[in-house]
């Protein structure tokens, strides 16, 4: 064991629980024990050549690593106000994004061997035994090392499988390590902005700005970052509003000094629409109503896709995220309305409705309204519907009802209680109630024909006895 390798394991440790205590969700580490010395020269056996000496010391030491972690949702990495939390003036800085990240780093001695490029045709057994596969990517691409560039110490690239390109990291293995440990194990699915023909540069400017916003995300604190809101939104900006304490921070503040707080954030960055739409949705309420009604006049509708990107996806991102602000913003009958009336406006050629389409948009609402409304629109395929009847809390006599209903409203109710029981959704009812619904089952289960639709039924019937309910 080496004490290079030694400091690395050491330096990973520090970087998981710094990202853990700083509340990055989903830190994933996982290492082996080293491999033995009979094992290492079975594995050179193997490849018919000594490993660089930095790989076999490191597979000593550490036979596999495994480090993953994924930022909060709706999170924005972008260079933000530079102020301490007690002078937050200065917001017009431009904010500078850095996308498609991932937190990946790792190596395994189960995967060295060697690589040749997918349809590449090989010109000699060099050139077969020119790349050393180290580890993959979340993407299968795998991370090698160039035994051509130097038999002791190689360079390690990525090899880009969609685009058949080779990218270099850097210039030996140390060199990668360092780097990615100092990257805290960001991936980046395109290093070409951040690399040259010495490999990743830490000081170019995403780098840095990574660094710097990774920084700040460690050391920011909920109770600090609260005692104003320029600051609340900050950290929210970076954290996220999935945990109820950064909800409860936003109680202090005035809903409609809230949403023009976010509205400046909109204003400076439109292409983020969609994540300034969300954290307006959780913290604003009513206070950004009416932004929302604004947002179904045609002609603002069309601002805004055009402030974007104007394409059939960006339109189709626009419609999603409005739907679900006049769900979060608008007392519920409005809101229920606004959509209705796109949704019909917007029917296929046949004049069908969509599940899906029905369900991108409403089930934001989580209301058993819909339910009733989607009663005569429904069709085949039954899966969009069954979805939405799930998520829209039906009562109990709206459960009975569809499934005393129509062979196609029996399968949309019988899935919607797969789905209700798998994700948790079941309502509360009465015991005589799911007898009844117990009873309802047990009667389409006599009277459905083919055998996918008897194995739905049936195993909704069993996931009920086994919670009792039936």
């Amino acid at each position: 064991m080496t004490v290079h390798c030694a400091q690395i394991l050491e330096k990973l440790d520090q970087i998981v629980d710094r990202l853990r205590q700083s509340g990055m969700p989903d830190v994933v580490y996982q290492w082996t024990e080293g491999i033995s010395t009979g094992e290492l020269t079975e594995l050179e056996e193997r490849l018919q050549m000594p490993l660089p000496a930095s790989l076999s010391e490191l597979i000593k030491r550490c036979g596999s690593l495994n480090l993953l972690w994924c930022l909060p949702q709706h999170c924005i990495v972008a260079d933000g106000p530079e102020y301490s939390y007690e002078n937050s003036n200065d917001l017009e800085q431009e904010q500078s994004i850095l996308d498609d990240i991932t937190g990946e780093l790792g190596w395994n001695h189960e995967y060295i061997s060697y690589f040749t490029s997918y349809g590449e045709d090989t010109d000699s057994a060099a050139d077969e035994q020119r790349y050393l596969i180290l580890n993959y990517n979340g993407a299968g691409d795998p991370i090698l090392l160039d035994m051509a560039t130097s038999a002791t110490e190689p360079a390690v690239f990525c090899y880009h499988h969609e685009l058949d390109q080779f990218t270099l990291l850097a210039e030996n293995l140390p060199a990668y390590i360092e780097t990615m440990l100092a990257l805290h194990g960001l991936w980046l699915w395109d290093w070409s902005n951040v690399s040259d023909e010495l490999g990743i540069q830490l000081d170019s400017p995403p780098l840095q700005l990574w660094q710097r916003w990774l920084n700040t995300f460690c050391t920011m604190k909920l109770e600090d970052a609260a005692r104003s809101l320029e600051t609340l939104i900050h950290y929210t900006t970076m954290h996220g509003v999935d945990h109820p304490t950064v909800l409860q921070a936003f109680q202090a503040y005035d809903p409609k000094n809230i949403f023009h707080a976010w509205e400046q954030r909109i204003q400076r960055n439109p292409a983020q629409f969609a994540t300034w739409a969300f954290f307006i949705g959780e913290t604003t309420g009513i206070g950004a109503a009416d932004w929302v009604r604004s947002l179904w006049k045609p002609d603002t509708a069309q601002a805004w896709n055009s402030s974007t990107s104007n394409n059939i996806h960006a339109e189709r991102a626009f419609v999603s995220t409005r739907a679900y602000l006049s769900a979060r913003c608008l007392p519920e009958q409005e809101g229920l309305e606004n959509v209705y009336n796109d949704l019909m406006q917007h029917t296929a050629k046949d004049g069908k409705l969509e599940g899906y389409t029905a369900n991108g948009q409403l089930q934001h609402f989580r209301s058993p309204q819909i339910i009733n409304w989607m009663r005569d629109k429904v069709n085949h395929p039954v899966d969009g519907w069954a979805i939405l009847f799930a998520y829209s809390r039906p009562a109990a006599e709206q459960v009975i009802e569809w499934l005393s209903g129509s062979e196609l409203h029996q399968k949309i109710a019988t899935e919607a209680l797969d789905i209700m029981i798998q994700r948790d959704l079941l309502p509360t009812l009465e015991a005589d109630v799911w007898a009844s619904i117990s009873n309802l089952l047990h009667a389409s289960l006599q009277l459905v024909i083919l055998k996918k639709d008897k194995r739905r039924i049936e195993a909704v019937l069993k996931q009920l006895s086994d919670l009792e309910l039936c």
